[in-house]
């Protein structure tokens, strides 16, 4: 059934106070609602007690992430604990432990939502192991101070 635009939890709530001093009739002259609307809103409260609006999958912009907030957790307490892992052993680690598959991608784009930053490994570095003398590694932000 084809319906206009939802009104608002606000505006449902304020329609079921009405309806407690006036009528129907009073209620469509002043929200300027149809009549079947505020009497679908009145019967919606009769039926589920509430007239906060049910938010349908169409009500939610983008795609539901895949890492949920434990998966995130998770990331977050391995790279605390060991800070130098790559994006394939998180990986393997989150499939073995939580049982979820994604992407390396997807990894590193819930990290870097959650605040971190990458340090990427340069050949000359991996060359010389002197390079990295004088620098500190935050295991919190993967920035070099």
């Amino acid at each position: 059934m084809a319906r206009g635009k939802a009104l608002s939890d606000d505006l449902r709530g304020a329609i079921l106070n009405m309806a407690r001093l006036w009528d129907i009739d009073n209620i469509v002259e002043f929200t300027g609602c149809r009549r079947r609307t505020v009497e679908r809103i009145l019967a919606d409260y009769r039926r589920k007690g509430t007239v906060a609006r049910e938010h349908l999958a169409a009500d939610l912009r983008g795609l539901k992430r895949s890492l949920t907030v434990q998966d995130v957790r998770f990331l977050r307490g391995t790279i605390q604990h060991s800070p130098d892992r790559y994006l394939d052993e998180l990986q393997e680690l989150l499939e073995d432990r939580c049982g979820v598959e994604v992407s390396q991608s997807t990894i590193w784009r819930a990290l870097r939502r959650s605040g971190f930053t990458i340090k990427k490994a340069s050949i000359n570095n991996i060359l010389d192991p002197t390079a990295f003398d004088g620098i500190t590694v935050d295991p919190c932000s993967f920035r070099a101070q």
